[in-house]
């Protein structure tokens, strides 16, 4: 059976954008659908229908690209596309991490200013006494060690956007100079009395919450609502299960691809230790996992075995919890009276290959696509798990 649902963007006559979903290849549940209708749509191009598939998931966004399936983060990107036409200075909050410059490249590549630069800049990788210099420029002999004019962040910027990262970090004298530029749209560098004109166009971003700051005296509030005419939040990453298998896959196969070695794929047990993750780091962290999977994994399939030891570990004491509620005094812990994780998840791998295989006849290929299982990597588990398809079942030996 299957079940189309059509998301359309854009009302506008000649503009309109669909996307078009069905079951059960993007899924059964019904939020599962719109969201890949929807990201469907949002990479479709004006009056044009996109048909959700894999490769869709990857939103193309000029040189860079971005796994947008979560119904939670299309709709940002929708948010995103729609104030990328505007002038508007947007502000971005979201766990360290998350993927807030992406977000803030995407309103770049999606404005009038995307033929121009895009300058991004870190304001916690600085020191203080930097910042400045880096921001505004300086003049030769404006201090120390400047044997040259150099133009700033905000003159490199002109014309196109700037991203500030982690806007909070920086001190209240910076914010004040910078207020003053983005205002009047002039700066003055280190050691001149110029002003320069320059049309900057400005993305910010935090993991902090600035109304916080604001009260606390450590933002100045001029400034917070001169960043934060358009405010959007990027979900963390685990807030967005149906990213996960997608961006671990896709970082996998990039890293394998940097190492020049053959394309490794992830096992059910493996892919349910990532999902039973917190991920504190985003999809940065889950990067670097995959990355160190790729550099230590004889292949052809990561296994958990394959994983950080601080991965697994941090799953491991995750297997005793506090009993709330107790009286004090009394016993607070769950005694553990289960058998290994990775080998109940093998038995449960197993078991899911068995009864795919069942269902399908014997037939191996139309069993992997039944448990989303690469069809290699099948092939390679029935022998790990010694399954045999015979006739038009499964046999086990």
């Amino acid at each position: 059976m299957a079940a189309h649902l059509v998301s359309v963007l854009s009302p506008l006559a000649g503009r309109v954008r669909a996307g078009l979903a069905s079951a059960p290849g993007d899924g059964l549940q019904g939020d599962a659908l719109i969201g890949a209708a929807r990201a469907a749509a949002l990479a479709a191009d004006p009056g044009e229908t996109r048909v959700s598939g894999p490769s869709l998931y990857r939103l193309s966004l000029g040189e860079r690209s971005v796994v947008v399936a979560d119904a939670a983060l299309v709709r940002l990107f929708e948010l995103l596309r729609r104030l990328a036409a505007s002038s508007l200075p947007v502000l971005v909050h979201g766990e360290t991490g998350a993927g807030k410059e992406n977000a803030a490249w995407a309103v770049h590549h999606w404005s009038p200013r995307s033929a121009q630069a895009f300058v991004a800049l870190n304001c916690a990788a600085l020191p203080e006494s930097l910042v400045e210099g880096e921001l505004f420029g300086h003049e030769r002999g404006a201090f120390s060690g400047a044997d040259r004019a150099r133009a700033g962040l905000l003159e490199r910027a002109s014309g196109g956007t700037l991203f500030l990262d982690e806007v909070a970090e920086l001190s209240l004298p910076i914010q004040a100079k910078l207020l003053r530029a983005l205002d009047q749209q002039v700066i003055t560098r280190l050691g001149d009395s110029r002003e320069r004109p320059v049309d900057l166009r400005v993305v910010a971003a935090t993991h902090r919450v600035l109304a916080d700051e604001v009260k606390a005296g450590r933002f100045r509030q001029d400034l917070f609502f001169r960043l934060s005419a358009a405010v959007v939040v990027l979900p963390p990453l685990r807030d967005r299960p149906r990213e996960l298998p997608l961006l671990a896959r896709a970082f996998l196969e990039d890293a394998c691809a940097r190492a020049g070695r053959p394309a490794l794929h992830l096992s059910a047990a493996t892919m349910a230790l990532l999902g039973a993750h917190a991920w504190p780091g985003n999809v940065r962290e889950l990067k670097h996992v995959l990355e160190y999977a790729a550099a230590t994994s004889p292949g052809p399939v990561v296994e958990p075995s394959h994983l950080p030891e601080s991965l697994r570990e941090g799953l491991e004491r995750m297997d005793v919890e506090p009993v709330e509620g107790l009286r004090e005094g009394t016993e607070t812990t769950v005694p553990r009276a289960f058998q290994n994780l990775a080998e109940e998840l093998r038995t449960l791998e197993r078991q899911r290959m068995v009864e795919a295989l069942e269902a399908t006849g014997g037939v191996q290929t139309r069993a992997a696509q039944l448990i989303g299982m690469p069809l290699r990597t099948f092939a390679f588990k029935l022998k790990q798990h010694r399954i045999a398809s015979r006739g038009r079942g499964p046999a086990v030996e």
